[in-house]
């Protein structure tokens, strides 16, 4: 299911701000969010600033994805590979050479997205999920979703202790209903 987020840097001290990178498929909770703590306990050894250059600075165009795949390898969309290619997926390297794109708190919701992951020094990631005016949780499709839907806080997870319960916190986004955006409207 191709749930768009976002992986950002909060740009006021606060997390009523952002700018980061798009991320296309499974940027739920249990996907994206999962990934995020795997690659900082792994791949990256608890270097967050050598991961947020990684994942925002150094692929401007965004990524397809990012779950599951291995970062030894250099990331880059390739058309013709099979889809057991285990590379992460940027939209910047390889054939599709997208332009920069900045997702920001003031164009992500209106893109479809629906999960912000944000980073601080703590280190702490904090979770963002968008919501519709009526308090539903605001749901993208095609590139689309709500440009008034607001950003509410639903994690605060501290990165050197225990790992959530992903899906439960996805679960608990979700409570009070689903909304399909009030305006179709394509951001990007």
């Amino acid at each position: 299911m191709s749930t768009r987020g976002a992986i950002v840097r909060f740009t006021n001290g606060e997390t009523t701000e952002f700018a980061g990178r798009y991320h296309h498929w499974d940027s739920y909770p249990a996907g994206l969010g999962a990934e995020l703590w795997g690659l900082y306990h792994g791949h990256f050894e608890k270097d967050l600033r050598r991961m947020l250059e990684v994942l925002i600075d150094e692929h401007p165009a965004g990524w397809s994805t990012i779950n599951g795949g291995d970062f030894s390898l250099t990331p880059g969309f390739d058309e013709g590979l099979a889809r057991e290619d285990r590379r992460p997926k940027c939209y910047c390297h390889g054939d599709r050479s997208e332009e920069e794109w900045l997702v920001t708190h003031e164009n992500a919701a209106g893109s479809g997205c629906e999960y912000v992951y944000g980073f601080d020094e703590g280190p702490t990631l904090v979770v963002l999920s968008s919501y519709c005016a009526d308090g539903d949780k605001m749901i993208g499709m095609f590139g689309s979703g709500d440009p008034e839907a607001v950003w509410k806080e639903i994690a605060r997870v501290p990165l050197d202790g225990p790992e959530p319960d992903w899906k439960a916190l996805e679960q608990s986004s979700r409570k009070g209903g689903i909304c399909q955006r009030s305006r179709f409207t394509t951001q990007r």
